[in-house]
């Protein structure tokens, strides 16, 4: 268990946490979908479908497993029967079918198919840390990081966060670090970069494994590209690519963390769960106020 995605969000400084837990996650527990609902939405144990654990804890900082069940019905089997329905009614009753009535007998389909919808399952992970007053949603897109959170907050009665940004905008700090060959910190270039032209239709350049200080980048630069994404290794330690919402891609362990891991020899799941989880929440405490630090450092733009 590891987060590939972070989309960071701070807590308000007077949120706490409901003290039965357990309980205000159990009411909004996973349940697999009816034979008549698109969609079910739910808390699932972090251990697995044999466990009725709904969270792990480390200290100050709660691992959540939230899991979606949506059955897909394609397009164009329900298009087609409909078409179908409304072609035999129309020669039936001599009339044209539109409007709210076709609608309705859309709608009516769909309920008569579901059973034999296809099922996709997806889990969403998450943390909440108190000692750094943030959540953390390992998701690529804001919608499903947004689900999250609306089941945490229905879950805990309130959830009072905004998403981490920056003053300045981001491309700024990526342009300028890039200009001047270095950033402050911990922090060191990667070899993946976006620059985005700022005139209306500006092109677009997308650069991997590629010497981002090297004079060609510098010359897109010195024409008045910017940098809207670029990848950053920390502390030799941990990889990302930064995006310019300020959502981390790619997050990923080096091998030197790897190498520092412990290695739990036979450990059953929860162990090797917990492992985890003490290892991706020691490096995320680490590295956020060096985050923090990094995008409220004065900024130096040519």
């Amino acid at each position: 268990m590891w987060f590939r995605n972070l989309r960071i969000y701070t807590l308000a400084d007077d949120f706490t946490l409901n003290a039965d837990l357990a309980t205000a996650l159990e009411e909004h527990a996973f349940r697999p979908c009816g034979r008549s609902e698109l969609a079910s939405f739910g808390w699932y144990s972090p251990f697995g479908a044999r466990s009725e654990v709904r969270y792990h804890q480390n200290g100050k900082q709660y691992l959540f497993c939230a899991r979606k069940e949506e059955k897909v019905l394609p397009a164009s089997v329900v298009n087609a029967q409909l078409e179908e329905q409304i072609e035999a009614l129309e020669a039936e009753q001599g009339r044209k079918v539109v409007g709210k009535e076709k609608q309705t007998m859309k709608e009516d389909l769909i309920h008569q198919l579901l059973p034999q919808a296809f099922t996709r399952f997806k889990m969403t992970w998450g943390m909440l840390d108190l000692q750094l007053g943030i959540v953390v949603v390992d998701a690529s897109a804001t919608g499903q990081a947004e689900d999250f959170l609306g089941l945490l907050r229905s879950s805990l009665g309130s959830l009072p966060v905004k998403p981490w940004f920056s003053e300045q905008p981001t491309e700024l700090y990526f342009t300028a670090w890039l200009k001047q060959g270095s950033i402050p910190g911990d922090f060191a270039f990667g070899d993946e970069a976006e620059l985005r032209g700022t005139d209306e239709d500006g092109g677009v350049i997308r650069c991997k494994r590629h010497e981002l200080t090297s004079p060609e980048i510098l010359a897109h630069l010195d024409h008045g590209k910017q940098v809207t994404k670029l990848a950053l290794e920390w502390q030799e330690r941990i990889t990302m690519m930064i995006e310019e919402d300020m959502a981390i891609k790619r997050f990923k362990p080096t091998d030197v963390l790897l190498d520092e891991q412990d290695k739990l020899v036979d450990a059953t799941p929860e162990q090797k769960i917990d492992a985890d989880f003490a290892l991706l929440a020691g490096e995320i405490s680490a590295l956020f106020p060096q985050l923090v630090n990094l995008f409220d450092a004065e900024l130096n733009v040519e």
